[in-house]
């Protein structure tokens, strides 16, 4: 391989992170050829090395290096627009350049990380990690968003609109965490509906996430249960 055929970017990620595998959907739903690099984050806490921590002082995946521009990004939501803004020519639908249709992709975008994704950490987490019995308001907020999320679909076919965008990849990603804690979404109707249906329109969906999510589902109960016991 030539210099030049070399993938400008590369990525370090881990299967279990639902937030690598809102990258990678996108990675493969824009066909770019990216150099991937697995980062152990459970067992040799691989981001945690000196390596890692001098690319990225926050020590998180998914991040991202270009080597065109010498660029170091972390926040998969930030890649997500970084991608899509670089590379989506092809598939400008997206992350559109309508500043209108933008603006609403960014608004379920930073739902997904001030509500969603963060009442799910909120409310699993402390189980997870410290042996703490389920917090009720905590649920209760995880159902809310839930029920946010499910208001939304009523009224177009993504989250975002009548199309595709990256705001589906980052949602689907989040939700698709609750499948690896066991939690059920069946009465959230628009939702479930909406995730089956990407699982069948995406024909990428079971290479980025099966794996991930059973290996996250192993680690939680093996987590959940040493918690338990030291506690």
């Amino acid at each position: 391989m030539s210099w030049s055929e070399i993938p400008s970017i590369e990525l370090y990620y881990a299967e279990e992170s639902s937030a690598c595998r809102s990258v990678l959907m996108c990675i493969k739903e824009l066909e770019l050829d990216v150099d991937l690099h697995k980062v152990d984050i459970y067992q040799k806490f691989e981001q945690r090395k000196p390596w890692f921590m001098k690319m990225n002082p926050q020590h998180t995946v998914p991040t991202i290096t270009d080597r065109d521009t010498g660029l170091v990004l972390w926040e998969s939501r930030a890649i997500l627009q970084y991608l899509a803004n670089k590379y989506g020519d092809g598939k400008a639908s997206l992350y559109p350049r309508d500043p209108d249709l933008r603006a609403t992709v960014d608004r379920i975008l930073f739902f997904d990380l001030g509500c969603l994704s963060k009442s799910i950490v909120d409310y699993f987490n402390p189980q997870v990690l410290a042996g703490e019995d389920a917090d009720e308001v905590k649920g209760n907020a995880l159902k809310q968003a839930l029920e946010y999320l499910d208001l939304f679909l009523q009224e177009t076919r993504y989250v975002a609109g009548e199309t595709l965008t990256i705001a589906d990849l980052s949602v689907l990603g989040s939700i698709t965490q609750l499948e690896s804690m066991d939690f059920r979404i069946k009465a959230y109707g628009n939702v479930f509906k909406w995730v089956e249906r990407l699982k069948l329109e995406l024909p990428y969906y079971e290479d980025c996430n099966l794996v991930g999510i059973e290996k996250h589902r192993a680690w939680a109960k093996n987590q959940r249960k040493t918690s338990r016991t030291l506690k």
